[in-house]
């Protein structure tokens, strides 16, 4: 069975659906902020599209968390995105594929987003 390939999207990760349905799944589940008692963000476990009802394993970044707080600098969430290498919509659309943190930051850095301190120094 193929795994799903977790991507980054507008600033959410999320993966497509194995099967080809066209499915696109979030890969964390929200959480009421209000409540004092739940995480913020729920991290899945395992794919489940719903629309065909297909559980898969998902394939994360070795780097996820990195590339996470690289990403959530840029102001604009259109452009917080990240695909992995060789990912199937990055070669279809001719985007970036595979990028390290260091081009990431790079790439904000060219269009006038400064990381903060604490991400500049761990690069």
């Amino acid at each position: 069975m193929n795994e799903a390939r977790a991507y980054v999207y507008h600033g959410e990760w999320v993966a497509d659906c194995p099967r080809s349905c066209g499915n696109v799944e979030f890969l964390f589940n929200k959480q009421n902020p209000r409540r004092k008692d739940s995480p913020r963000t729920i991290r899945k476990t395992a794919f489940v599209c719903s629309y065909c009802s297909l559980t898969a394993p998902i394939e994360w970044a070795q780097d996820e968390t990195a590339i996470t707080m690289t990403l959530n600098v840029r102001p604009i969430p259109h452009t917080r995105n990240w695909y992995p290498k060789g990912h199937p919509v990055a070669l279809r659309y001719r985007l970036p594929d595979g990028q390290t943190i260091h081009e990431l930051v790079e790439e904000a850095r060219e269009h006038g987003v400064i990381p903060p301190e604490k991400l500049r120094a761990s690069f």
